[in-house]
């Protein structure tokens, strides 16, 4: 069984991303995505609930379909948490500070945006929601990496896994549900703008000190649970969205971790430390583990025969 380690950063890591993190949320700044949240919505098709109670026959929609707006929702609810979170690893007059801050401001509006189109859509029930958000908010339950190097390895996968997770939820909604697509599309081009900041990040994080990187980044990955674990019932949840094709282990596997780790070129880092070398070994072993799961999974689905090994 792998050894789960905690990376001991650099004290000066912070610090010598500083630049990169400057060139970076520059980068962000120079492709805008400017828009507005009261605009995506047909406020006209809006009903008053007390005048006729929700019911799932407003919006027929598959359960794992719902289950995934309704946790999608509930993950942006909890933003507060997260910058919290993320502060704590921004030290004063660093300008991942300003970063921090940009983050919050454009994230803030998804759960504005989705629950306006959940409210005048009513493909979700508007009291189970609330109810929902009161447990979720009042947990105030969150990842909490350790360092830095914690931090921007987590986030990179992260931010990646909820932009595929808006995106394919999206692509779910009925075609003649024109405005909820298009709210779902742009809170999935945010967090693919957020995705590439810590992504490219980290990037040069490996390049400062590629052995504190690569152990966080081979335990994040041993660890990575997304950031909605405090949403009840979550785990069914969970299970429904994966089995409507939405976002699952092999989702994890072929959009997340393969793309990100092969941007980073774990396999061919040079210089590594004894210690994180034996954290890329288990790294490799772990993915390999995943790969054949998610491989069973899929002749299962399919009804093939398993190969024999």
């Amino acid at each position: 069984m792998a050894v789960t380690r905690v990376p001991k950063s650099r004290p000066d890591l912070i610090s010598e991303i500083a630049l990169d993190v400057e060139r970076l949320y520059n980068r962000h700044l120079e492709a805008p995505r400017l828009w507005f949240p009261h605009e995506q919505i047909d406020w006209g098709q809006g009903e008053n609930f007390a005048d006729r109670p929700w019911s799932p026959e407003d919006y027929p929609l598959g359960e794992g379909v719902r289950s995934s707006i309704y946790v999608n929702l509930l993950t942006e609810d909890n933003l507060p948490y997260y910058t919290n979170t993320l502060l704590a690893h921004a030290p004063k007059g660093h300008p991942i500070l300003d970063w921090n801050h940009q983050w919050t401001m454009e994230e803030n509006r998804h759960s504005m945006v989705m629950r306006d189109w959940v409210h005048i859509s009513r493909c979700i029930d508007p009291t189970l929601l609330e109810e929902g958000r009161r447990v979720q908010m009042h947990k105030g339950e969150v990842p909490n990496p350790e360092t830095m190097a914690d931090l921007i390895t987590y986030v990179s996968f992260q931010e990646r896994a909820t932009q595929i997770a808006h995106r394919n939820t999206g692509a779910k909604l009925p075609k003649d549900d024109k405005m909820g697509r298009n709210v779902l599309a742009l809170i999935a081009g945010d967090e693919t703008k957020h995705y590439l900041f810590y992504r490219d990040l980290a990037l040069a994080a490996f390049a400062i000190d590629p052995s504190t990187m690569m152990i966080a980044a081979a335990n994040m990955v041993r660890n990575f649970a997304m950031p909605g674990t405090g949403i009840p019932n979550f785990t069914r949840h969970a299970v429904r969205i994966a089995r409507e094709g939405i976002y699952g282990l092999g989702q994890f596997l072929n959009d997340v971790l393969d793309p990100v780790l092969s941007l980073w070129d774990v396999d061919h880092l040079a210089g590594l430390s004894a210690e994180a070398e034996r954290s890329r070994v288990e790294l490799r072993e772990f993915v390999a583990k995943m790969s054949a799961t998610v491989e069973r999974m899929a002749q299962k689905a399919s009804g093939a025969t398993p190969a024999i090994s």
